[in-house]
C-alpha cells in the first residue's frame, strides 16, 4: 500500500527532473559519520526520502535489495523528514537497516529536492544525473530493474554530486 503525504503550496513546483543534476547530498548520518561527495562519486544512487508515518513498512523491506547489489556500487541514502534523530536510530538499530540514514533535520534537503510527497525515490548514474524519479512506493523487483540499467552505463567522472 502506498501512502502520499502532500505539502501544501508546492502545487507550482515541478522539482528535479529526470535528467537534471540535483544539489549535493552532505552531512552526517545517523551514527555521525560523514557523507561527502568523494565517498559517492562513481555510485549508483537511490535518494529514499521518507517519514515513519507512512513509509517505515516499505524502508525496510530496501535492506535485501541493498545488501544485494552494495558491492555492485550502490548506495542507498534514506533521508527520514520529520522524525527525531533518536526515532529514526531506533528504528535502523531495530530493523538490522545497514544503508545509510539521514535526518533532515531543517528540511534543506527535502526543500532542495522539492519533495511533495512520501516515499518519493530519486535513481542517480554513475554521474550524479537523475535517471528516474518515483513517486510513491515501488516494488523492490521494479526498483532493481531500474537501478540494473544504472549498472550497464559505464562510470563517469561522478563530479556532479
Amino acid at each position: 500500500m502506498a501512502v502520499i503525504c502532500l505539502c501544501s503550496g508546492c502545487e507550482n513546483k515541478k522539482g528535479i527532473q529526470i535528467g537534471d543534476t540535483p544539489p549535493g547530498v552532505s552531512g552526517k548520518d545517523i551514527q555521525g559519520e560523514d557523507i561527502s561527495r568523494i565517498v559517492l562519486r562513481g555510485k549508483v544512487i537511490v535518494i529514499y526520502f521518507w517519514t515513519d508515518s507512512c513509509c517505515g513498512g516499505s524502508l525496510k523491506k530496501l535492506e535485501p535489495f541493498f545488501r544485494k547489489n552494495r558491492d555492485k556500487g550502490l548506495v542507498l541514502l534514506a533521508v527520514n523528514e520529520g522524525d527525531t534523530q533518536e526515532m529514526v536510530a531506533s528504528y535502523a538499530k531495530n530493523n538490522a537497516l545497514t544503508f545509510t540514514m539521514l535526518r533532515d533535520e531543517k528540511f534543506k534537503l527535502f526543500k532542495q529536492y522539492q519533495v511533495v510527497g512520501f516515499p518519493t525515490i530519486f535513481i542517480l548514474d554513475q554521474d550524479g544525473v537523475v535517471r528516474e524519479k518515483i513517486l510513491g512506493d515501488i516494488q523492490t523487483e521494479k526498483l532493481q530493474t531500474l537501478v540494473e540499467r544504472q549498472f550497464k552505463t559505464s562510470p563517469g567522472n561522478g563530479d556532479q554530486l
